[in-house]
């Protein structure tokens, strides 16, 4: 074996796993890049003088980031030590970049920082009319302000999802409520009338993932669509709606298929159906809220679930809460219809009459330490965008995205973070005009590890590596399982992790790694990350 493999890799994989060069195989087991592993690119001078642990930590570092495959992309790389203030490694710190989710990073210590971690939102359902003989004469109006939890399914995800308007309907029916002879306004004017940020591709938006961001936010501002076989072959798919309302509508071309005839037994006559492949695609028409079921799916096939976004989500917010009062028994005469700011910068002709208005009921989200947990755990773009907009309304005094920029460069520059050498455009990282640099998300870090007052719950917030979030499934069973604590953002071309962790010593550092422009899959840009905190945890400062 050493006579194919480089010294100076086989010195490496001793450094990691402390064992015997046998482990190279394991190396390979946990799908690492060959080229990273059995590449031998030479050092400069000045690295090959050093022999101390933390020229070979260079040296090593400098030879995963060599690995041919990425020659046409840039990677950008920051290494601190959180116990000294000393760089342990740096690839192009100060250079920009793509974040892609990592910028949730900053949305996340903006928010804690400027909002409070105990920070809540209340959702109000309010009125201007009067109530007599079971009537409520005037409009009911929910009054949005900006909570990203109303209906959520990942805040609550053992919960009914229109289980908040159910309270609501049970409280009016108490107050002896039986008929509105007004409308159903949803309002969303504590937000400006923009529903997307510069810089979202236009082929996202009708995905769960690129959502219109809107003050009176209801189940992330989407509809679940299940799919599942029919009762025969020829027959169409059966679908689900959750929450089951009106306000989509469904074009079900889906047909259900027979099943596979496959052999039972390898090299053996017998053979048995089995569910082929499912090839359903569920997708919304653009600028509508029709939804499209088309392909196959075969008789014993399992249930495929999606998430699409709707159109107009205050809309949606309403007529659900509409559609739920019905089911209570309680009738509405006027419309469903939307109170909406005018567009940023500009002023409302009639604004609503709300010094006149009674609450009627209310709800009240979880404490923003939670909002930030479950925005970075599963990399919620909604509550990140709502978190931003908050900011920019609570802070900047008005709910705009231009006005979040403002607002979290003033906090950027309050960190020392030099914000003519980056570019916001959105709170979540989907927008590919959002850029900033490995430096100035480990200073970020370094600030948070710090700050006593929200530092904890930004810690606390990050996925844990091998253990949930977006981390749950990389690298169970090594050194890094349990250690890392980290940011992971994605969009084509974008790979990025950034958090902290502890090494083979202890000392606890914050790292920063960014890939752009590599046309390779993903999986490869993570291989690569893996094999980089792998050799971090497992760097000692001893000989």
């Amino acid at each position: 074996m050493a006579s194919c493999i480089p010294a100076t890799t086989l010195r490496f994989i001793q450094v990691l796993f402390g064992t015997s060069f046998s482990v190279v195989a394991t190396v390979f087991a946990l799908g690492f890049p060959a080229a990273a592993v059995g590449q031998s690119i030479p050092s400069t001078p000045a690295l090959a003088r050093d022999r101390s642990p933390l020229g070979d930590l260079e040296r090593d570092l400098t030879d995963i980031f060599n690995d041919p495959k990425f020659s046409n992309a840039t990677w950008g790389v920051e290494v601190q030590s959180l116990q000294t203030g000393a760089y342990l490694f740096q690839l192009n710190p100060t250079k920009s970049f793509i974040p892609a989710s990592n910028f949730k990073l900053f949305t996340a210590a903006e928010a804690l920082s400027l909002l409070g971690p105990d920070f809540r939102y209340t959702t109000q359902l309010v009125t201007t009319g009067r109530i007599s003989d079971g009537t409520l004469r005037g409009d009911l109006v929910i009054r949005g302000a900006g909570d990203p939890t109303l209906g959520s399914e990942q805040m609550f995800p053992d919960s009914n999802r229109v289980s908040i308007f159910d309270a609501w309907a049970d409280s009016l029916s108490k107050s002896g409520i039986r008929r509105i002879a007004g409308s159903i306004v949803g309002d969303d004017s504590y937000f400006t009338d923009d529903l997307y940020p510069n810089g979202w591709s236009i082929e996202d938006i009708p995905f769960y993932y690129a959502m219109q961001t809107t003050a009176l936010a209801y189940e992330e501002n989407q509809v679940t669509v299940s799919v599942s076989p029919g009762a025969s072959k020829g027959s169409p798919v059966l679908y689900e709606l959750n929450p089951n309302t009106d306000y989509v509508t469904v074009e079900n071309r889906g047909s259900t298929t027979r099943d596979s005839l496959v052999l039972k037994r390898r090299h053996q006559p017998d053979s048995v159906l089995a569910a082929g492949a499912t090839q359903i695609d569920i997708s919304r028409d653009m600028g509508s809220n029709n939804i499209t079921i088309a392909g196959t799916m075969p008789l014993s096939a399992k249930a495929t679930t999606q998430q699409i976004a709707v159109e107009d989500p205050t809309l949606y917010a309403a007529t659900v809460f509409r559609e739920v009062m019905e089911e209570h028994g309680i009738t509405v005469i006027g419309q469903t219809r939307v109170s909406r700011a005018p567009t940023a910068g500009s002023t409302p002709s009639k604004p609503y009459p709300w010094l006149k208005a009674r609450v009627l009921a209310s709800y009240v989200s979880p404490p923003l330490s939670s909002i930030v947990s479950v925005m970075n755990k599963t990399s919620d773009n909604l509550f990140a965008e709502e978190l931003f907009r908050t900011a920019a309304k609570e802070v900047g005094g008005e709910g705009s995205w231009s006005r979040g920029a403002e607002v979290m460069k003033r906090y950027l520059a309050s960190v020392s973070i030099d914000t003519n050498r980056t570019a916001i455009y959105d709170g979540s990282g989907l927008s590919r005009m959002d850029l900033v640099s490995p430096q100035q998300i480990v200073t970020l870090l370094r600030t948070m590890h710090e700050r006593q007052k929200s530092s904890q719950s930004f810690y606390e917030s990050l996925p844990i590596m091998g253990v949930d979030g977006t981390l749950a499934n990389r690298m169970k069973g090594t050194a890094a399982a349990g250690n890392v604590r980290a940011k992971t953002g994605f969009v084509t071309g974008v790979r990025s992790i950034s958090g902290y962790l502890n090494t083979r010593d202890g000392e606890p550092l914050a790292f920063s790694i960014i890939g752009n422009n590599f046309t390779i899959p993903v999986h490869e840009a993570n291989n690569l990350q893996d094999l980089v905190l792998l050799r971090l945890v497992n760097f000692s400062r001893e000989k």
